[in-house]
């Protein structure tokens, strides 16, 4: 792993200003900063995709940071990388057959298709989150079509794509929900004429969603709608208008979210599938959300319907084979 080329003597408050914000970029923080009243360098940190990746897949923001903390494209390559194969294990075990990661704004593409291509285990999608719909263009779409060639048979769908109104401020604005609109139009139709799954994303859009879903979406299209947070009566709708359409559940019903729970206890296990979201959505108990806590919540299905936990892990393991052909 990098090591930042700074003093070991210093804490991040005394860092200073244009250091801290370099090294922000590149997701350190004061958190994260490896026992910093003691002055200790951390190693490269967390951040967004891949805490730990070539030059190649940085964004032109990160290397800029990277070469003012005194890297070079050399020296940032040199340092031993953690081996995939090692992550997997120690992270997943034996018992997590693939995984599905996300390209869905300009700066996960690359990543997404690096980590694809260096392991046998993960596939990918790729698609244009709503909340990066402002730089959806002809480049940007180019760049998608690009990256689910490259990566051929490990590209499996395209999203997560869809609508987010949740924001409290520019949630509400006509600009912002008009442009997203228009945005999910266009990958829907594109998504739909080259024969891709949809991982679609709905937040605060319910009617929207259903609405632009009837229109475009033939009714027996495979469609994942990722980490469900709709009402009930829009679940209910989508399952009901769209055959091969699966409610993802993600690691929140684990926590104290009643409304959650209430969706898992309602949706039909036969229509269900499981998902962490990582690293953005928690898991009750740990720190670090990634696939491997997928057992937790197919305990916590179980728990919620009164059944078996090998019964969930036989349906939904189904369910997402439906999807993803994996």
């Amino acid at each position: 792993k990098s090591a930042w080329l700074l003093p070991k003597a210093s804490s991040w408050a005394a860092l200073g200003e244009d250091l801290r914000r370099h090294l922000s970029v590149l997701g350190e923080s004061e958190e994260t900063w490896d026992d910093w009243k003691k002055g200790v360098a951390a190693a490269a940190p967390d951040v967004d995709t891949n805490d730990l990746r070539d030059w190649e897949v940085l964004t032109a923001r990160e290397r800029e940071a990277a070469l003012a903390l005194g890297f070079t494209e050399r020296s940032w390559n040199s340092v031993e990388m953690y081996d995939l194969d090692s992550a997997w294990r120690d992270l997943f075990g034996a018992g997590l057959e693939s995984c599905v990661t996300q390209g869905c704004d300009l700066d996960s593409l690359d990543p997404a298709v690096w980590l694809a291509e260096r392991h046998p285990k993960v596939f990918v999608s790729f698609g244009c989150h709503p909340k990066a719909a402002w730089s959806y263009d002809d480049a940007f779409e180019a760049r998608l079509v690009a990256a689910l060639e490259r990566c051929g048979p490990k590209a499996l769908a395209w999203g997560e794509f869809g609508l987010d109104y949740a924001h409290p401020h520019f949630g509400r604005l006509a600009d912002n929900r008009r442009k997203q609109k228009e945005v999910f139009v266009r990958q829907l139709r594109l998504a739909v004429s080259r024969g891709h799954p949809l991982v679609l994303h709905s937040r605060a859009a319910d009617r929207d969603t259903l609405r632009i879903m009837r229109q475009w979406v033939p009714r027996d299209w495979k469609v994942h709608v990722h980490s469900f947070r709709g009402t009930v009566q829009f679940m209910q709708a989508l399952l009901e208008d769209f055959s091969n359409c699966y409610i993802g559940i993600p690691g929140i019903i684990t926590m104290a979210d009643m409304d959650a729970q209430e969706l898992a206890r309602r949706c039909p296990l036969e229509r269900m599938v499981l998902e962490t979201d990582a690293p953005f959505l928690p898991v009750a108990g740990n720190f670090l959300s990634h696939p491997g806590l997928i057992p937790d919540i197919i305990d916590k299905v179980a728990e919620l319907k009164g059944i078996q936990s090998a019964e969930v892990a036989k349906r939904v393991r189904s369910n997402a084979r439906a999807i993803y052909g994996i």
